[in-house]
């Protein structure tokens, strides 16, 4: 029961802190407190073992949960994230499979958007958008450099790697040069890579510039991305008419393009056999 207490204590808190009504500095001092208070509870009952032994366990849960969060002090500062124009990238000269990424800035100490702005202006630097930090964007972040810390799952580069070799069966120097790039996050580029390793390989012939988006499974199968509307505004900027996003990601493409009136051409794929089916039929039509 104690236990149980702990947990639903600790997970109002945290809902708290996850809908931005407190701090993540606010988070940790109510648990270190509550961690105080226990220590005090226990001086006070040691002599009473059924007592001792109830408030024993829950010091040591509140300890490690305390442990656990004492990191978000650290990202309680980054207030707001600029996203940066990053021009396409082609692995592969003359495949026409162009990568889109994404150049994210996190600013600290910054209470408002215009404060941003003055300084990327500072800075002469152009930007696609600018987006408020929140507690969520937080803690997924504050939860990515601990497993990081303690080498717990596996490393999204290494996962698109694995998926992206398993599905074209070998390794390519070229997508290894790209896969070893320190600036390389995340998995976006996985539908891009295979399809640039299915040209490699002999397996599709393509003659049109086409701007690519991704994830994929070992099996081929296309996954959701996220950062979807400054990839599209990069493909638009750099004269692409031609983009291929994954399925899932069509009825939010679909809005973007309504709202930011974008031009090109957006084409879905949920599998990357459907990706190698549409690039040929397009070819065809450019004849």
């Amino acid at each position: 029961m104690a236990v149980i207490i702990t947990m639903i204590y600790y997970f109002v808190f945290l809902f708290l802190y996850l809908q931005d009504v407190i701090s993540g500095v606010s988070f940790v001092v109510i648990l270190l407190l509550s961690l105080i208070l226990l220590s005090i509870a226990l001086i006070v009952y040691w002599k009473k073992r059924a007592i001792k032994r109830k408030i024993i366990l829950t010091t040591s849960l509140m300890t490690l949960l305390f442990c656990y969060e004492l990191p978000l002090l650290f990202y309680d500062s980054y207030k707001h994230a600029a996203y940066r124009y990053t021009a396409p990238l082609e692995v592969y000269t003359g495949s026409g499979i162009y990568l889109l990424g994404v150049n994210r800035v996190v600013f600290q100490f910054t209470e408002n958007k215009k404060a941003v702005i003055d300084l990327l202006n500072e800075q002469q630097s152009d930007y696609l958008d600018i987006t408020k930090i929140t507690n969520s964007d937080r803690y997924g972040s504050k939860n990515l450099q601990l497993l990081k810390w303690f080498h717990l799952g596996e490393d999204s580069v290494d996962q698109m790697r694995g998926n992206v070799n398993h599905f074209l069966g070998l390794e390519d120097e070229h997508i290894n040069d790209f896969l070893n790039s320190d600036q390389i996050e995340g998995s976006s580029a996985g539908l891009g890579l295979a399809l640039t390793g299915l040209i490699l390989k002999g397996d599709l012939q393509n003659e049109l510039k086409i701007a690519v988006t991704g994830a994929i499974s070992e099996t081929g199968d296309v996954i959701p991305i996220g950062i979807l509307k400054e990839k599209m505004q990069i493909a638009e900027k750099s004269g692409f008419s031609l983009m291929i996003i994954p399925s899932a990601n069509r009825k939010e493409a679909m809005e973007i393009q309504k709202k930011l009136n974008v031009s090109i051409k957006i084409l879905d794929v949920a599998q990357v056999d459907e990706a190698v089916q549409l690039i040929n039929e397009l070819n065809k039509k450019s004849k």
